[in-house]
């Protein structure tokens, strides 16, 4: 089968305190922004499909995704949308370009052209390359799609003329082809290996076994070790895993009602990852599909089975360091546009008088935004607000 997104802080130094407040819809500890891009919705399915990102890039597809339409790749940068049509996609039903990762300016995924072919591509933001494994079927019924890239190396998965899934590993400078078997898939038609994305040596994907259920693995390439792993939660839908970061790992799992749900694996902890916006209906629910530091993009269908793009990020600390007179007060940045944060100062907390930090003062280095500041003497509070 085919893979188709704290608590109250108060410190005082010397005479200086900085207060963290919000007023959010949180689940798991997580704050939920849902993005959709503006030129979705022009058919029965409006959707919006986050699949990766990289600082405040996101990458992924919108349109008729689950209605047989026309879908196209996106990259989302802060509030600024590009549309992403691989020049040999088809433009007819079923046809699409979708954007499944990146690495520094270069974005891989897969499009199917005008013969209903599946082939996967790299873009490096302004040539497209088309990756199609030695060994994939060039029908309808077999292709390449490219899931993920870091570095020179790119992963995802073919499927043979006889309807066999075999993850692969290739690299942008040798050009070599490495197939990736899972020892414990099945090796019938429609089953075999889906490998996703990549981070250093290690793999991650699903591999369906000989009774038709699903597991998600993890792949060493050093010691050429093959980890399962299945949700504790997940029924007989199985479980999928779709990117790992470092030692998180995220995916989705499907429990006996059919319904969708993310997950975050660090460790050996299991958290499952709902957006409070997802249905709970049959195929509806939410799939986690990247993870980067602490946050989580991916995709929720709500009670319609429409899909949005979510951006989950853990509540803020605000954290102070200081040098000399000089005090740097910083957070998280993660994408603001969609987490809409705003720092407010105040010199009085028995005051309603609070007024934004100057923005011009505040910069960011792609991890955290931060402000440096010489404080008076006397009290200054400062908050994260979101509105």
């Amino acid at each position: 089968m085919r893979s188709s997104v704290k608590t109250l802080v108060a410190k005082l130094l010397t005479s200086l305190t900085v207060l963290l407040t919000m007023s959010v819809t949180v689940q798991a500890q997580y704050i939920w922004a849902t993005f959709d891009d503006p030129l979705a919705g022009h058919g029965a399915g409006p959707d919006t499909l986050a699949n990766n990102f990289s600082g405040s890039n996101i990458v992924g597809g919108y349109g008729d995704f689950f209605s047989g339409g026309v879908v196209h790749g996106f990259l989302l940068n802060g509030a600024n949308w590009t549309t992403l049509n691989e020049p040999l996609a088809g433009s007819g039903a079923n046809q699409r370009t979708y954007a499944t990762g990146m690495s520094g300016t270069n974005i891989v995924g897969w499009y199917i052209d005008g013969r209903s072919i599946y082939h996967g591509f790299l873009y490096n933001g302004s040539a497209w390359t088309t990756l199609d494994a030695p060994q994939a079927e060039l029908s309808p019924s077999g292709g390449t799609e490219a899931q993920g890239i870091d570095g020179t190396n790119i992963s995802g998965f073919y499927i043979d003329a006889s309807g066999l899934g075999h993850g692969f590993l290739y690299n942008t400078i040798v050009k070599t082809w490495i197939p990736l078997d899972d020892p414990s898939a099945a090796s019938g038609s429609g089953q075999g290996t889906y490998a996703e994305r990549i981070s250093g040596d290690h793999i991650v994907g699903s591999y369906e076994d000989a009774a038709s259920v699903t597991h998600g693995f993890l792949y060493n390439g050093s010691a050429n070790t093959w980890t399962t792993l299945d949700a504790p939660l997940a029924g007989s839908g199985g479980t999928y895993v779709y990117n790992i970061s470092t030692t998180n790992i995220v995916g989705i799992y499907v429990d006996d009602n059919n319904v969708n749900h993310g997950f975050l694996l660090s460790g050996t902890n299991w958290t499952t990852l709902d957006d409070p916006q997802a249905g709970s209906g049959s195929n509806q629910g939410t799939y986690a599909a990247a993870i980067e530091g602490a946050a989580i993009v991916g995709l929720y269908l709500d009670a319609t089975g429409v899909s949005h793009g979510f951006l989950a990020t853990p509540m803020p600390q605000l954290a102070m360091t200081p040098s000399g007179n000089d005090l740097t007060v910083s957070w998280p940045y993660w994408n603001n546009s969609l987490t809409g944060w705003t720092l407010q100062q105040n010199p009085d907390l028995t005051s309603t008088n609070w007024t934004p930090a100057p923005t011009n003062d505040i910069s960011s280095d792609g991890t955290n935004n931060f402000i440096t500041i010489t404080p008076a003497s006397g009290n200054l509070f400062f908050r994260l607000t979101r509105q």
